[in-house]
């Protein structure tokens, strides 16, 4: 009997047993990575969640603050309409 065949033979079993493990060891770093991506976006969603519970009443604040000065700029327009209505007024009486 040949030595070749055999030495073929014992090789490719090895080899097929080394690429088994090597797979089978990927496929479970894989699964870890896939844990670890997980708790990941789930941190991320809680870090979003409690940025946003602090963000919107500071924009509530922003709009306040919005609404008040266009309501104090009606209300200069409305007092200097006034006032030219009454320095009008007044010329027109002398």
């Amino acid at each position: 009997m040949e030595i070749l065949p055999i030495v073929f033979s014992v090789v490719v079993i090895v080899l097929s047993i080394i690429l088994s493990v090597v797979g089978i060891q990927f496929v479970l770093i894989l699964l870890e990575v896939k844990k670890t991506l997980q708790k990941a976006n789930q941190t991320i969603d809680l870090i979003e969640n409690r940025f946003n519970a602090i963000v919107r009443p500071l924009q509530n604040w922003g709009g306040l603050a919005t609404g008040l000065g266009s309501g104090l700029k009606v209300f200069e327009t409305f007092v200097g309409w006034l006032q030219r209505s009454k320095s009008e007024t007044r010329t027109d009486i002398k």
